[in-house]
């Protein structure tokens, strides 16, 4: 991480512990466009009780109008679902959508049958009225 800001590492890490309190944060060393170092810190929930608790709180926050608004551009053609959230907000204690380039992004595998996109948008819809 030379050349990184480590206690702005740590603010980043410490915002994925705060939504993902059992999660292990995954770091990986990359490069910028222009050669600048960059730091990608990943967190998984894979336990049911984990995820829903995420998702509760990302529901309390913005409402599920709002999390669902676009949704079928949000899911990939891996059946991924896209949420980008705002970094400085975060940062604030805020859970907020992003408008800048400065983002939290997070992303969720939908299991669903068949796999077609208007199959997971349903799924999505579902898990979120079921919270």
């Amino acid at each position: 991480m030379s050349g990184i800001d480590r206690s702005t590492v740590e603010k980043v890490a410490g915002l994925a512990r705060i939504a993902l309190s059992e999660a292990e944060i995954e770091r990986d060393s990359l490069q910028g466009f222009f050669g600048n170092p960059l730091v990608s810190l990943a967190a998984r929930a894979k336990k049911a009780p984990a995820i829903k608790d995420v998702w509760r709180r990302i529901v309390a926050a913005l409402g599920t109008d709002e999390i669902t608004r676009d949704l079928a551009a949000r899911i990939d053609e891996d059946l991924v679902y896209h949420l980008r959230l705002d970094k400085q907000a975060a940062f604030l204690g805020r859970i907020e959508r992003a408008a800048t380039g400065d983002v939290l992004d997070l992303r969720a595998k939908i299991a669903a049958y068949p796999k077609k996109p208007e199959v997971a948008a349903r799924a999505v819809r579902e898990f979120l009225e079921a919270l």
